[in-house]
């Protein structure tokens, strides 16, 4: 009686949680988005989204020799999604729509997640606040650029991982390997949640099934076509706005006028000395981060498995690596994070800080200032290598937490899991720039 009445309460305090991060989360999109200091649209990828989804509902076939494309074949049924190919407006306000959906989506995934993180505690209410938050923070950029998916494929896994459903989890992150990539780094961290290798069958078949099935039916009639999207993605020079490019910009600032600004795949690069090398050193960067994080990760493997929240932790630990050494940081990778960013915030003033802070900057600088910077803007260029710094700092925060996990399991003085033993299987209860 007890058990079945605790049940209904988590549910029913579940669905006003839920209600209310969704409720927020719709007043922030369609109050707060469209009534910036700056248009809804500005610096907006949805020309490109129209003109591809324009090209398919003329019958072309993507990932041809006449049609290529820089997206994986998931990213490009998105674009053809809102239909209106006729009208450009229509189509920009319909994506926009689908985009608001896909975020409420991934506001009420992650409220979810805190709600069986924390049935308890308070946490998933300032959860249902944080979320929104980060909405206004990240700004009008979510609902002009397809990552609002990428977000609710992060969310979904985090779900997933926090009701220790992990071959529905790597499913989820197959799912964002054919939309964006980013997602598969979570995969190896699935795994070791698993378990014994022996177990890893399901979830890698899963990852499998997902990540590569759409890959594969787009290989005829010109498998170099589908080649092309990762090709395209590793010839990419050093952007304008990555980390990486700090010390170039910084340079800039203090008057060694020795950065420009060139044009290629898309977006705007760096053409400073050391650019080159910094964009062939960020595959090496960035591999070299997602291991530390997972050799953090392993140290306390032991903990991070048996604990319900440490996991969330790990994923944005994963994802703040990802966004700190690429060689490309467009200001939508800010959507991913936020997620993660919301689960980590409610328990870590430092990162809700910190990371708050890493939104709100890019947001002020993009896309408002964003052809200052273009122009070496001095104060553009200020906001940008700050915003940068703050972000190095989140990740070396969350390294540190990693690193500080206390060696037992949840035991004494720790958090036992929130969730029952693993399972398996769910239990009832105008464009200028592509970036």
């Amino acid at each position: 009686m007890v058990s079945r009445f605790s049940h209904e309460r988590l549910r029913a305090g579940s669905v006003a949680a839920v209600t209310l991060a969704v409720l927020l989360t719709t007043l922030v999109l369609a109050v707060v988005l469209p009534n910036l200091w700056y248009g809804l649209h500005d610096v907006s990828d949805i020309p490109l989204y129209h003109y591809y989804a324009s090209r398919m509902a003329g019958g072309e076939v993507p990932f041809t020799g006449s049609f290529l494309v820089e997206y994986p074949p998931l990213a490009m049924l998105l674009f053809r999604l809102p239909g209106h190919v006729g009208d450009a407006a229509d189509y920009a306000a319909w994506f926009g729509a689908w985009m608001s959906l896909l975020t409420l989506l991934t506001a009420a995934l992650t409220v979810l997640a805190a709600r069986y993180l924390w049935p308890g505690e308070g946490r998933a209410w300032v959860a249902a606040l944080l979320f929104p938050l980060g909405v206004a923070l990240t700004g009008a950029i979510v609902v002009n650029r397809y990552d609002a998916a990428v977000a609710l494929v992060v969310a979904g896994a985090l779900l997933c991982l926090v009701r220790r459903w992990y071959t529905a989890a790597a499913l989820v992150v197959g799912v964002g390997f054919a939309l964006k990539f980013t997602p598969a780094a979570l995969l190896p961290l699935v795994l070791l949640l698993v378990g014994e290798p022996r177990l890893w069958w399901k979830p890698v078949l899963a990852f499998t099934v997902a990540a590569v099935i759409p890959f594969v039916a787009c290989l005829p009639p010109d498998p170099a076509g589908v080649w092309h999207v990762f090709r395209y993605h590793m010839e990419r020079p050093l952007q304008i706005e990555s980390v990486l490019g700090t010390p170039m910009l910084l340079g800039q600032l203090l008057g060694a006028d020795w950065a420009h600004v060139g044009q290629s795949h898309g977006s705007q690069s760096l053409v400073a000395p050391g650019a080159g090398i910094a964009a062939a050193a960020s595959g090496p960067l960035t591999l070299l981060a997602v291991a530390g994080v997972y050799g953090l990760i392993w140290r306390r493997r032991a903990r991070v498995a048996a604990t319900a929240d440490d996991p969330v932790l790990a994923v944005l630990a994963l994802l703040l690596a990802l966004v700190s050494c690429s060689k490309v940081l467009s200001p939508q990778y800010f959507i991913w994070l936020l997620p993660a960013w919301t689960l980590v915030a409610t328990r870590d003033r430092v990162l809700a800080i910190v990371g708050g802070l890493v939104l709100l900057l890019t947001h002020v600088e993009f896309p408002a200032l964003y052809w200052r910077l273009v122009a070496m803007d001095p104060a553009a260029l200020a906001i940008t290598i700050l915003r940068n710094l703050l972000l190095l700092a989140a990740f070396a925060t969350i390294a540190w937490r990693l690193w500080r996990l206390p060696d037992d399991a949840p035991g004494a003085g720790t958090r036992a899991p929130a969730v029952p033993p693993p399972s398996e299987t769910p239990r009832p209860s105008g464009t200028a720039t592509r970036r």
